[in-house]
């Protein structure tokens, strides 16, 4: 059975990329995309130029990480893409952490972007 909570495949990922809004700074870029479901779905994509596959994998479990606790202040009517780029695979999980919300800060697809950061360094 599917989970309902990830982006799996490459047609979802295209509308996200086509539709949605993008952010970015220096660590990873974010596409965004308001749907109509109930959930939040989240996408990961590491490309091949950030590094082999240990690389790879850190970032995204980087990503993965930070995106549990960051989920709960996210509101749940959209779909997330991450791209890791290449020096977020020198980053600390609270670091990834931190980036990862001042980016849905900006995307304004928080709860509460007025709200303190909830111990988020």
């Amino acid at each position: 059975m599917p989970d309902p909570k990830k982006l799996k495949k490459r047609s979802e990922f295209q509308r996200v990329y086509q539709n949605g809004r993008k952010y970015w700074n220096r660590y990873f870029v974010i596409y965004v995309l308001h749907t109509h479901f109930d959930h939040l779905r989240l996408g990961i994509t590491v490309s091949k130029k950030v590094g082999k596959s240990v690389q790879r994998n850190r970032v995204k479990r980087l990503i993965r990480e930070s995106f549990r606790h960051l989920r709960p202040q996210i509101q749940t009517t959209y779909d997330v893409v991450v791209v890791g780029r290449t020096p977020a695979s020198r980053l600390k999980c609270q670091e990834a952490q931190s980036t990862l919300y001042n980016l849905f800060r900006r995307a304004s697809i928080l709860m509460n972007n007025r709200s303190h950061r909830n111990g988020v360094a």
